[in-house]
């Protein structure tokens, strides 16, 4: 799983239930838009996100886009638990052994 890839389910795994829009993963990921879009169509194909539209009422502020509402599928949040944690032991894994080899040196 790619570091990108991780920032943003991290980002729905902290509130499993949430709906993000596209802005609001920008700033809790510090993503570009390229990077953040593309991450998010992926895990929408691959099942792991659902969106929808979101269009502004009359009422609102004119000139207000539309926003794209993600939130995790049941299954994504399953398998998004799954992927963060192996990454969380891989660089656990990564960190000993980095400590370990200065420590022999």
């Amino acid at each position: 799983m790619t570091s990108p890839t991780l920032k943003v389910i991290e980002v729905f795994l902290a509130e499993p239930d949430r709906e993000f829009y596209g802005l609001e993963l920008r700033a809790a990921t510090g993503l570009a838009n390229g990077t953040l879009y593309k991450r998010l169509m992926d895990l929408e194909a691959y099942g792991w996100l659902e969106s929808r539209w979101e269009y502004p009422d009359a009422d609102e502020r004119a000139g207000r886009p539309p926003r794209r509402y993600y939130r995790l599928t049941r299954e994504g949040a399953v398998q998004a638990r799954e992927k963060a944690e192996g990454a969380a032991r891989a660089r656990a894994r990564g960190g000993l052994r980095a400590r370990l080899g200065t420590q022999g040196a």
